[in-house]
């Protein structure tokens, strides 16, 4: 079947966003007993969204475990989670928000506190009574992960010493970490820009193409580039916790450079539906994350117009990609933010001036890896101008009109943004 990821994916999604009515599910029981295949995966695919859904951990005082795979000011989320039950302790296939400053990332951590859920992501959050962290009793792939943690943290340190404030800027383009303050942050929702410091499809393929690069300087074979080029881009997403988005560019990476190598045709919407069906089995409520709604939309609706837009001329490409990209969150935006107009013409130059500081600070990170400090400062030091005028241009379209348009804007957008894509995305 032709898109029989894509409907895996659109039946998971619909089952986790249905689980709080659970009883609704039932309607889509006489879907398996239709005759066409694609009816049955989605009615099938919706029942075992909603039970991957079920919270099974009632809201009490509870003891778990489990490691730090990102911090936030105020806030961590752990990963690998075990929870103290009567009959030892059981893996809960959902991730956990705990509000505690004193946690660091990459720790293996112990908590003891009162334990709460909402229909939200994460959708248990945990307020501690009594916690701590050691690094010590990692092993395999959490201490894979926790490593790309201290190395970030340790990135992250180093570059504001290097750069001072500015340095939140490449933190927060390389690692989607800028610590900003309440005023940045609403500058950057007001310009338009703030998709440029949430690591994404853009951030991963910026690396990856600056590692095929560099890897071709050793060795031309395709299959070395792409693959070492690959895994490196995925260890890069993974640091950052990995993000929804980040793991979404990534794995994309990957899967379509596998299929290049073994020269086998794939459908990009079924890529798409393939990433997303791992994320949702590793965390269904991911899909109520900001970051994993607008990162697959944005990726859909430029891979939907793909056929038109490979046509143009280079320089209308990337207008259209980017008002394809704005088209798939302007609905979101108007939820969760504001909408700048402006947004699609002026992410084109500012993504010109980003490229260069992810690349600086990517060789910084690098260098400072193998011990060459001084001239990782160096890198970051170049960087500077490119930095100053983002920095600039963020203040100018900080001062453009937006508009607030909630719910209307939402179902507006959304109207909008389906008769696009029936006028010009399909397929003669």
């Amino acid at each position: 079947m032709r898109y029989f990821w894509l409907i895996t994916f659109l039946g998971l999604s619909t089952g986790v966003l249905l689980t709080p009515v659970f009883l609704v599910v039932a309607f889509f029981l006489p879907f398996l007993f239709l005759k066409g295949t694609h009816f049955k995966i989605y009615g099938f695919c919706v029942i075992l969204g909603a039970l991957l859904g079920t919270a099974t951990i009632e809201n009490k005082q509870v003891e778990l475990v489990g490691l730090v795979s990102m911090k936030k000011s105020n806030y961590v989320i752990i990963t690998n989670v075990r929870v103290l039950t009567k009959n030892g302790w059981r893996s809960s296939n959902h991730q956990v928000r705990v509000n505690s400053k004193e946690l660091k990332a990459g720790q293996q951590v112990y908590i003891f506190g009162r334990l709460s859920k909402a229909f939200r992501y994460p959708v248990y959050t945990v307020e501690p009574i009594f916690c701590a962290g050691v690094e010590q009793s990692l092993s395999g792939f959490s201490k894979v992960l926790s490593s790309l943690q201290e190395m970030k943290e340790a990135n992250k340190q180093f570059t504001v010493q290097t750069l001072g404030n500015t340095g939140k800027i490449v933190n927060g383009l390389l690692f989607s970490d800028g610590e900003f303050d309440a005023a940045d942050s609403e500058q950057l929702r007001n310009s338009g820009l703030a998709h440029l410091f949430a690591v994404s499809g853009l951030h991963v393929g910026i690396i990856y193409t600056f590692c095929e690069v560099l890897v071709s300087f050793f060795t031309y074979r395709f299959f070395l580039r792409r693959s070492i080029s690959s895994l490196i881009a995925l260890l890069f997403a993974l640091s950052t916790g990995p993000t929804p988005s980040a793991f979404r560019a990534s794995m994309m990476l990957i899967i379509w450079n596998f299929f290049k190598i073994v020269d086998y045709p794939i459908e990009p919407l079924n890529v798409i539906g393939l990433v997303g069906t791992m994320n949702l089995l590793i965390e269904p409520y991911s899909i109520l994350s900001p970051s994993f709604l607008m990162s697959y939309s944005a990726t859909t609706s430029i891979l939907i117009l793909y056929e038109r837009i490979k046509t143009q001329k280079r320089l209308f490409q990337s207008l259209l990609v980017s008002l394809a990209a704005f088209m798939g969150v302007a609905p979101f935006l108007s939820l969760f933010s504001t909408i700048n107009l402006l947004a699609p013409l002026t992410s084109i130059p500012a993504t010109f001036l980003v490229t260069p500081t992810l690349w600086a600070g990517f060789v910084s990170m690098l260098l400072k890896g193998v011990g060459f400090e001084k001239l990782a400062q160096v890198a970051l030091i170049g960087a500077t101008p490119f930095i100053f005028i983002l920095n600039r241009m963020i203040e100018l379209t900080a001062n453009l009109p937006t508009l607030s348009l909630g719910l209307f804007g939402y179902a507006m957008f959304s109207a909008l943004m389906l008769f696009l894509f029936w006028h010009f995305g399909h397929k003669p």
